[in-house]
């Protein structure tokens, strides 16, 4: 598979090869083997990075701000500017390259013996071995290569390789009775019971070399590394990771009528001290086909079947890096071309012997349902899920560590799920169905671990902006937190203009917001008072602001046949949820900057203005009112990036994701060709979506660092319109 993407430099490839092997030896055993080989290369940097140190990096920034013409004087669009942090976008995607090459072997081997009748024994093994080779280049223009290297390295391209390589190996045997033969008629059961064994080992050597020419791009780096000024070179063998499970299952059936599924785990991580190594983890379901009762005989001209659910169990969950629970030393054995340093530094994360797994319980009832000759089917299903344990990276400054995980707190996950599934027409030459889903979900935080409160930063404006995401307790996960827009600072909202100190003097009873938003004048952003005690606005007047969840999201698709041709439809929906438009607030901000382009919700008319037509800037109130009397937004000068609820929007959306047309051709031609089917068909991907979001895409999410900070829109890939024409041939 190949496939070029729609920004400049970026690329995919995919190439598989696959082998299945099934043999019977004997009556009794069966072998089964598998092998699978991946080789993937991605190309380009993508428009920015998941561990960015800052987001003046931002690809898809610099297509906005970045003036397509010269503006005289001032910049010339074949250009950089340094000063005014302006950078061709096409040089930005130079200058953050990446090729990423990512290779798969895995191995797969499975033996059954039917030792007795109704007894067999299944063992499995598996073993992967996994490659990830990463270059990533930085040019001149980026952040890195501006403030990391050595002085004498700064603002040359440099080159950070990453070599990942893991190895795991997985062994799993089991023992399953069917006890059919013991167990009078209509009954049945069967017990299983099994063991695994999982084993991870992984390393990562790290290249980085600062100092090359500044001709050099990335094909360049990867080839002449010892061209860099200067190299390092660091290797890590991560702890092996072991998990060891014991398992065990029952399944009852009685007339298919009655049904009861129990089963227990326990599970044993090398992440955790030898106290906590083990997590018990069982669980039951049962379920009753209603509609095989005697007293529902009456219901059988309409009702096909009708089975009620429900299931109680638990799940644990050891997602947390290795390591942790003991105190850990970088070695920093780094080897320098022109030097050596060796030393050893603790870890920035602090160690927790007492961590210990997370668990989730889970609760559920639903109903299926078939009706009218099979005609309409679906689903009820009402669920609430609880997590105890958290295990939280916590930020812990002062202690000399950043951070330390945790278990900490508890979440509550409860929501109805609903699905149909209507067949309309069935008919020989025309069939026509709908299907559709719909999920209510709501979340909800029962404990922080005595904490009321934990602030959480996106991080898109690296610490500008600060904490912009509040998790507290009894609240819900996805709260955005910042201030409340107040519009802007108006003439009368002043005293008059001081000749002397040049300023503009607020009137008693206004609130100031200096602080946040910079020098106040008119047309300056003016943000609400929440506190009202010293008309003093701060980060005490910030509040909750938007909640990324939705009230629900679903999705529908729509089938039908005429003759020969065939067409499929599918849409998706959500509902609801809000969404932190952080481009909203670069691209009509100068900042620290000046002379960008911006959205049109800044264009000159619709922005307040204190230029005179000369250039010249006027103080005069009466002619600053006229000039702005049509105007309705602020002035784009502030001294930094301000998160109020004018950049919160409704995220609300309807998308058709994809359609599909096909022709199968008769069963008259298809013979004489000798072919058992021929197809033929064009699909159409994310052709259109409603919504009065008013970013790029409302389906977004670019801050997955955590999930705690949900729904920031902030230089995220452009999702592409696709086309794809193809064929099915079965002989």
């Amino acid at each position: 598979m190949r496939d070029k993407a729609i920004m400049e430099m970026s690329g995919f490839r995919r190439q598989n090869v696959n082998f299945k092997l099934n043999h019977k030896p004997s009556k009794n055993t069966s072998i089964d083997l598998g092998a699978r080989f991946s080789d993937v290369r991605i190309s380009g940097g993508g428009m920015n990075e998941q561990n960015e140190a800052s987001s003046s990096d931002s690809r898809l920034k610099f297509a906005m701000i970045y003036p397509p013409f010269p503006v005289g004087g001032l910049t010339n669009s074949d250009e950089t500017d340094d000063e005014f942090n302006l950078y061709n976008p096409l040089e930005s995607l130079v200058d953050n390259d990446q090729l990423q090459r990512r290779r798969t072997y895995n191995l797969n081997a499975a033996f059954s013996w039917d030792i007795i009748k109704n007894l067999r024994f299944r063992t499995e093994f598996g073993f992967d071995d996994y490659h990830n080779y990463n270059d990533r280049f930085y040019g001149p223009t980026t952040y890195y290569v501006r403030n990391i290297p050595a002085a004498l390295d700064q603002n040359k391209p440099a080159l950070i390789s990453l070599n990942t390589s893991t190895q795991g190996i997985r062994s799993t045997n089991t023992l399953n009775y069917n006890f059919q033969d013991f167990l009078p008629k209509g009954h049945s059961l069967s017990v299983l019971v099994g063991q695994e064994y999982l084993f991870t080992q992984k390393t990562l050597n790290t290249n980085t070399t600062h100092g090359f020419p500044n001709s050099f791009k990335l094909d360049d780096t990867r080839k002449l590394t010892p061209q860099g000024a200067s190299s390092t070179i660091n290797n890590y063998m991560f702890a092996d990771e072991k998990l060891l499970s014991f398992f065990g299952r029952v399944n009852y059936d009685l007339n298919s009528k009655y049904l009861f599924n129990a089963t227990f785990r326990a599970d044993g991580s090398s992440k955790f001290s030898a106290d906590n190594y083990w997590g018990y983890f069982p669980s039951m379901a049962a379920a009753w086909r209603i509609s095989s009762e005697r007293f529902m005989d009456k219901t059988q001209s309409w009702l096909d079947d009708l089975k009620l659910r429900a299931s109680l169990g638990t799940s644990g969950n050891n997602n947390i890096p290795l390591e942790q629970i003991y105190p850990i030393f970088s070695v920093k054995n780094t080897e320098w071309v022109n030097g050596y340093n060796n030393y050893w530094a603790t870890s920035k994360t602090m160690s927790n012997p007492d961590l210990k797994w997370e668990t989730t319980i889970s609760k559920n009832i639903g109903l299926d349902f078939t009706l009218f000759k099979k005609k309409l089917s679906g689903t009820v299903d009402v669920y609430k899920n609880k997590t105890k344990d958290l295990l939280i990276l916590f930020p812990i400054a002062g202690s000399g560590y950043d951070d330390q995980y945790r278990n900490l707190g508890e979440t509550q996950n409860k929501g109805i799920e609903l699905t149909l599934n209507w067949s309309v027409i069935n008919k020989k030459n025309f069939d026509l169905n709908f299907s559709g889903n719909i999920s209510f979900n709501q979340t909800k935080v029962n404990s922080l671990g005595g904490l009321a409160s934990i602030p959480m930063a996106s991080g898109w404006a690296s610490t500008e902006i600060g904490p912009d995401y509040i998790v507290e307790a009894g609240g819900r996960v996805g709260k955005m937190y910042g201030y409340m827009s107040d519009g802007r600072y108006e003439v009368a909202d002043f005293a008059g203009y001081d000749e002397a100190s040049k300023k503009w003097i607020l009137k008693d009873g206004v609130a100031d917001a200096s602080s946040i938003v910079g020098t106040i004048r008119p047309g300056t952003m003016k943000l609400k008072d929440l506190i009202g005690d010293d008309h003093k606005i701060n980060a005490s007047d910030q509040t909750i602001i938007g909640d990324a969840n939705p009230l629900h999201t679903g999705g529908f698709s729509i089938n039908t046949r005429i003759y020969n041709f065939d067409m499929t439809a599918l849409f998706n929906w959500s509902y609801g949820n809000d969404i932190y438009n952080a481009n909203k607030i670069e691209y009509t901000s100068t900042s620290k900057y000046n002379s960008r382009n911006m959205l049109t919700v800044m264009e000159e008319g619709q922005r307040w203005t204190n230029l005179l037509p000369d250039g010249t800037i006027s103080n005069d109130p009466n002619q600053l009112t006229d000039m702005n009397k049509n105007t309705s937004l602020w002035s784009p000068l502030t001294n930094k990036f301000v998160f109020s609820d004018w950049a919160v929007e409704d995220g609300s959306f309807l998308r058709l994701g994809t359609v599909t047309v096909g022709y199968t051709l008769p069963k008259a031609f298809t013979d004489r060709l000798k072919i058992k089917n021929f197809r033929v068909y064009i699909s159409g991907y994310n052709l259109a979506v409603w919504t009065n979001y008013s970013g790029f895409d409302p389906e977004v999410s670019t801050r997955r660092k955590t999930n705690l900070t949900p729904g920031v829109d902030y230089s995220a890939y452009p999702k592409s319109r696709t086309f794809v024409a193809g064929l099915n041939l079965n002989f």
